[in-house]
C-alpha cells in the first residue's frame, strides 16, 4: 500500500522522473551524473539500462544495469540509485537490446523496490 508521503512524492513528481519513466519503458541506454553513499564527490556513471522506477519508505528508487563508468563496485552489475541523488541524465539516441541485461532480472518486481511506478518489459 502506498502511503500519503508516497502519494505526496508522486504528484509533486520531479521533471525527471518522466524521463525516467520513459527511458524504463523505451530500453534507453542513459548516462547519470549521481554520488553513491561511499563516495566524497559525484561522477558520471555511463552504459546504464535502467530496468525499474519506483518508490520506497518515500524514497524514489531507480534499477539500473551498468555497464560503464564511475561506481564504487563492479561493473558490468545491478545498482539501485537514489534518485534524490541523480544531478544530470542523458538519454543516449540508442535503444538497449531487446533482451535481459542479466538472468537475475525480474519481469514481475524488485525486491528493493516497495511500489513500482515502471519496469522494463524485454
Amino acid at each position: 500500500m502506498i502511503s500519503l508521503t508516497e502519494i505526496l512524492l508522486l504528484t509533486e513528481a520531479a521533471p525527471q522522473d518522466s524521463v525516467l519513466v520513459n527511458a524504463v519503458n523505451d530500453k534507453k541506454i542513459i548516462a547519470l551524473y549521481y554520488k553513491g553513499d561511499r563516495e566524497n564527490s559525484p561522477g558520471w556513471r555511463t552504459g546504464i539500462i535502467p530496468v525499474c522506477f519506483g518508490l520506497t519508505n518515500g524514497k524514489k528508487y531507480l534499477r539500473v544495469w551498468q555497464t560503464t563508468g564511475k561506481t564504487t563496485t563492479q561493473i558490468p552489475g545491478w545498482k539501485l540509485l537514489r534518485v534524490d541523488r541523480i544531478r544530470n541524465i542523458n538519454v543516449l539516441s540508442k535503444k538497449t537490446a531487446d533482451s535481459v541485461p542479466d538472468s537475475r532480472f525480474n519481469p514481475s518486481g524488485d525486491r528493493q523496490i516497495q511500489n513500482i511506478l515502471a519496469i522494463a518489459k524485454f
